[in-house]
């Protein structure tokens, strides 16, 4: 069989947006046809895929930038290049589905939402915003990648599974005058993830507007990011009242982002982690929940 013709299990996965094993049972059950190769491995047609997509309306284009099945046959570049790098030429080029393919074809796989945050989406991203810093691409260009991953990470996160929820509740935002969402989103996940109930303010939310929202909901959580921080005397001093009411109420404080790296800023502001991935976040709500 021409391997320029045919798809494996795993991609025709993929393409349908189900597990490898839900292919398997549609090939048992006689849905789709294969073929074997002299190792006994399923070989689909492309042809033959193609009509079942049509007749099921599954795995079908829905968006500028989707990867239809075809695109997928004149298109190898998955397989050529690291996982991080494959996903930053992905989002550059603005496609949407094929970003969320990508992700949502890592956790059928069994990784864990974290896992491919840290390991995909914040590789890629921090290759992006190193490449604008430097002038090497326009703020379009960033722009464009930005809404593409977020897109794609809503459409990951639609096709997690619901966990059993622990009965706790979790707040994420970013600090003000910072304008990065992504993250806020991502944390959010991670934690629902965990079975946390968790309300998510985006970004450039002040102090004062924290306090009032930490007091109304009192969560056992605040997961709070920031790349770049202006004013910091100003935000050092509101975050000492802050911080006293989050202790007095037994609230957790996670800080996220490069600028709590530096030694002086974690003086500035206290905090139970700084988490440099979000696989530490998920562990530390272990340590809260048990």
């Amino acid at each position: 069989m021409n391997n320029l013709k045919s798809l494996t299990t795993r991609e025709v996965a993929r393409l349908c947006r189900v597990s490898d094993a839900t292919v398997k049972r549609w090939e048992e059950s006689g849905f789709i046809k294969s073929e074997r190769t002299s190792g006994g491995h399923r070989r689909f047609r492309v042809e033959e895929i193609a009509r079942f997509q049509r007749e099921q309306g599954l795995g079908q284009k829905q968006a500028h930038g989707g990867d239809s099945i075809f695109s997928l046959n004149n298109r190898n570049l998955e397989s050529h290049l690291q996982p991080e790098i494959s996903l930053f030429e992905i989002l550059l080029s603005g496609r949407e589905e094929a970003a969320a393919e990508l992700l949502i074809g890592e956790y059928l796989n069994g990784s864990h939402p974290a896992k491919i945050f840290d390991e995909f989406v914040c590789p890629a991203m921090r290759k992006i915003g190193e490449m604008w810093f430097a002038g090497d691409l326009n703020i379009a260009q960033e722009h464009l990648a930005t809404r593409t991953i977020q897109n794609a990470v809503f459409k990951l996160r639609n096709r997690l599974c619901v966990p059993e929820p622990n009965g706790k509740s979790a707040i994420c935002c970013a600090l003000e005058n910072e304008h990065h969402e992504l993250p806020t989103h991502l944390a959010q996940i991670t934690l629902e993830n965990e079975g946390w109930e968790v309300l998510n303010f985006g970004a450039n939310t002040p102090l004062y507007s924290l306090k009032e929202e930490m007091l109304k909901h009192l969560p056992e959580l605040i997961c709070i990011s920031a790349t770049l921080m202006s004013d910091i005397e100003r935000l050092s001093r509101d975050y000492i009242v802050w911080r006293e009411i989050a202790v007095k109420n037994k609230i957790s404080v996670i800080f996220g982002g490069k600028i709590f790296r530096d030694d002086c800023m974690k003086k500035r502001f206290p905090a139970e982690l700084y988490a440099d991935s979000f696989t530490q976040v998920a562990k530390f709500t272990h340590s809260i929940i048990y």
